[in-house]
């Protein structure tokens, strides 16, 4: 009896799944218009892209602030590595005998607001892109608490940063985002564990980041 390969070739093609035809889901996930006359499928194909890019679009502008936080953070840090924070003095000590170092890392310190959620991070943004800058780094706290604190919102950061980018590859490929949370949490989301040293690794990679969600917001 002839293979299903034999019997493929005799009429010149291959049991091989069809190369260059895009799949419309991972399996298991239900496509948005699955099952829909043509014209009601068009229609919900069309109403599918425009909410997952509206969502993607939203969600970047969210990393794109973070990401200038975390600048904001980066540079407080090089100051604070030439500059010893945390002293005795620091809480009596007088403005006019603080110097430039100290008054620019004093400045950042009032644009970073304690508790405060990154504008952008509301109900219409993803749970694992939205950040919240839970403490400030200061004059006032030593340079090691000062470090956890940009190490803390760094991993925040990159885990965003990441899950944006899963997301915008996700609606390339399938144009929709059905699905995507559950895939994210099952093949992507364990790699953000607390404690992962990784996801704090920033040296080379800010401009780039940067630049991908400058791109995403453009349209670009």
């Amino acid at each position: 009896m002839a293979s299903l390969d034999e019997l493929a070739a005799q009429f010149g093609g291959s049991s091989a799944p069809m190369q260059g035809v895009a799949l419309e889901a991972p399996a298991g996930v239900r496509v948005p218009w699955q099952g829909l006359p043509q014209q009601k499928a068009d229609e919900a194909r069309l109403r599918a892209s425009e909410q997952a890019r509206k969502k993607i679009e939203e969600n970047a502008k969210v990393v794109q602030q973070g990401g200038n936080i975390l600048q904001d953070m980066e540079t407080f840090g090089a100051l604070n590595r030439e500059n010893r924070t945390g002293e005795w003095y620091t809480g009596i000590q007088p403005g006019f005998t603080k110097g430039v170092a100290e008054q620019e890392m004093e400045a950042i310190t009032s644009r970073l607001a304690p508790g405060q959620r990154i504008e952008g991070s509301g109900t219409t943004s993803d749970r694992d892109i939205s950040m919240f800058i839970k403490a400030v780094p200061s004059i006032d706290k030593k340079g090691s608490v000062n470090q956890s604190i940009r190490d803390n919102f760094a991993a925040q950061y990159e885990k965003s940063k990441e899950k944006l980018q899963f997301l915008q590859n996700y609606y390339d490929q399938y144009g929709h985002l059905n699905g995507a949370d559950t895939v994210w949490e099952k093949n992507y989301a364990s790699k953000f564990i607390k404690g992962n040293k990784s996801a704090t690794k920033q040296s080379g990679a800010k401009s780039s980041i940067f630049n991908a969600a400058d791109a995403i917001i453009g349209g670009n």
